[in-house]
């Protein structure tokens, strides 16, 4: 995978490719922000990782569906300890990820995404 570093702070991550990518966030500092989204619709999983199993998610998603009765919202465990993103969604889909603490606190990301499903919906997060 491709690790971002702190002077990727502030850029967008276009996923182009429709196979798998994970993409994995530097060590957090506060105010960093990072933006994804999706310019192809994905064949395999995107993911977005925390550096490491204590820089956990807070935050959630929704996710408009094309297909009937299946737009949901999903939000990260509480206690922060999901520290995977999964974004397997169609054409446009987008996170907006921000550095909420530093590094030597767990719960450091705040993640809010915009997503485009189809089919069964399911949470895009999970831990390592």
């Amino acid at each position: 995978g491709q690790l971002l570093t702190q002077a990727d702070s502030g850029k967008t991550v276009v996923f182009f490719a429709a196979a798998a990518t994970l993409i994995k966030l530097p060590a957090p500092e506060l105010g960093m922000v990072f933006n994804f989204i999706s310019a192809i619709t994905a064949t395999g999983d995107h993911e977005i990782q925390a550096l490491t199993n204590d820089h956990g998610f807070l935050g959630g998603c929704t996710i408009m569906n094309t297909t009937a009765d299946q737009t949901n919202a999903f939000s990260a465990a509480t206690d922060g300890n999901n520290d995977f993103i999964t974004m397997n969604g169609i054409a446009g889909s987008a996170w907006r990820i921000v550095a909420i603490l530093d590094a030597s606190a767990a719960k450091c990301w705040a993640a809010h995404g915009n997503l485009i499903g189809s089919g069964n919906t399911t949470t895009p997060f999970a831990d390592a």
